[in-house]
């Protein structure tokens, strides 16, 4: 056990927590195969049949099916994987700033593995897992960008796990992890790929065949006209009038410019903006392009002192952590059964949405964080609000159904009040039934 794991034992009062024991070797898997002659440091030695690997080391830039296969065959999500060259992928842990620190690394990485208890160490629970692995690599959960990437945005710690943003997510909820913001991102509709090239078109035909033109201004006349109208030859002349056009300051003037499509001929102030898809090849307009906020993860110390109690996450966990709809609501029905309190929930539902979002994601995803404004400024700070793929579920505790009617009015008026769109407001009291169904869903 480390002298830090000790100091920690004592502060938190743990006694029982088990550790695997320390070891002076080191098992570790070379792939393909160490060089003729390669000295590896000492403390370490090649994995035979049946040992536990506690580090992958590259020797060799790998294909990245080669090496999910071999993540696969040993199957310990948190193993380290170093390589003795250059590799910047998601998998690797440390690479090409020498082959020693590649060792150390490793060495590193296992060490604070073994720290972990045996429930956390061999959790198959994605939660469980991301945890372990920031605390194992003893680093925050960094996004960084990368090309190569379908979101454009990797997470080096998260190694091979998917859908880490949204795991991290329910774990800043239930308290195990904090978040910074690190980029909004433009994604595309169709297919939900970062790929997208932003280019400048044609206002009528949406062709990115456009170009700029100089606008003169015939001071004789007042005519304007793109400059291509007034050339003729090596000199200009009006095409309104016919006069010639000598000297610029006296006859005429360039005021501006404008935007000419060679396709369809079409001259504007100035091009719009628009999207192509590189993945699936689909074309937006900016108005239908969602975007996506990304955030760099850190440990805080509920998620270490999780870890290190050995408490692994539920599968059946609610993923938006310690519920707090779910806990008042439970702690509201206690208080009705006691001493007779009247409570209500209300849904309130959007039957437009799937039209809006269809036609403009972009303006529903404006209007949804509107109406949650309106909501919350409209409830009383007793009240909680849960928010679900088809609108909102609102606790009101001490509230009898007059009184619960007349909050929903006011939030509807209020809503109505701020949007541009009818998003098909609904709102509806729901009977117990429906309340403890809810509840058992979110149990």
């Amino acid at each position: 056990m480390t002298a830090r794991l000790m100091e920690f034992h004592m502060l938190v009062g743990l006694s029982h927590v088990s550790l695997a024991s320390a070891q002076e070797e080191w098992c570790f898997l070379a792939y393909p195969r160490l060089p003729d002659g390669y000295r590896f440091p000492p403390g370490w030695r090649l994995a035979e049949p049946g040992d536990p690997i506690d580090a992958v080391v590259l020797t060799t830039a790998v294909p990245d099916y080669a090496l999910k296969i071999v993540l696969k065959n040993i199957g310990d999500p948190l193993v380290p994987v170093v390589s003795l060259v250059a590799d910047i992928r998601q998998c690797v842990d440390a690479s090409a700033a020498g082959e020693q620190s590649a060792w150390m690394r490793a060495r590193a990485i296992q060490a604070r593995l073994r720290e972990l208890p045996f429930p956390i160490r061999n959790s198959l629970q994605p939660e469980d897992m991301l945890l372990a692995r920031i605390y194992s690599r003893d680093q925050g959960l960094a996004a960084s960008y990368d090309s190569s990437a379908r979101d454009l945005v990797r997470y080096p710690v998260a190694g091979p796990l998917d859908d880490v943003a949204e795991i991290a997510t329910g774990l800043v909820g239930k308290g195990y992890l904090t978040r910074q913001f690190f980029d909004r991102i433009h994604c595309c509709p169709q297919c939900r790929s970062g790929h997208l090239s932003v280019r400048e078109e044609c206002r009528s035909c949406r062709s990115t065949n456009i170009r700029e033109e100089v606008v003169i201004h015939h001071f004789r006349c007042a005519h304007e006209a793109p400059e291509s109208q007034f050339r003729t030859g090596t000199g200009f002349e009006c095409p309104k009038c016919a006069r010639p056009l000598r000297h610029i300051g006296l006859d005429y003037d360039k005021p501006g410019s404008v935007t000419r499509c060679e396709e369809c001929g079409g001259i504007g102030d100035k091009p719009v903006v628009g999207f192509k898809c590189i993945d699936c090849d689909a074309h937006h307009t900016a108005d239908q392009v969602p975007v996506k906020t990304w955030y760099s993860y850190n440990l805080t110390s509920s998620g270490a002192n999780r870890l290190l109690r050995g408490e692994p996450i539920s599968p059946h966990a609610s993923g938006d952590g310690p519920d707090r709809f779910r806990i008042l609501l439970e702690h509201t029905q206690r208080e009705q059964r006691e001493f007779g309190v009247p409570y209500q929930v209300a849904s309130i539902s959007f039957t437009q949405r799937g039209a809006i979002e269809a036609q403009n994601v972009r303006l529903w995803e404006q209007s949804l964080l509107l109406m949650s404004d309106a909501l919350h400024s409209a409830l009383r700070e007793v009240d909680a609000v849960q928010e679900r793929p088809d609108g909102f579920l609102v606790l009101m505790p001490r509230t009898d159904p007059d009184g619960a009617k007349r909050a929903m009015d006011l939030i509807v008026g209020r809503m109505k009040a701020i949007l541009k769109i009818d998003p098909g407001l609904q709102c509806v009291l729901l009977n117990d039934a429906t309340v403890r169904e809810l509840r058992d869903q979110a149990a």
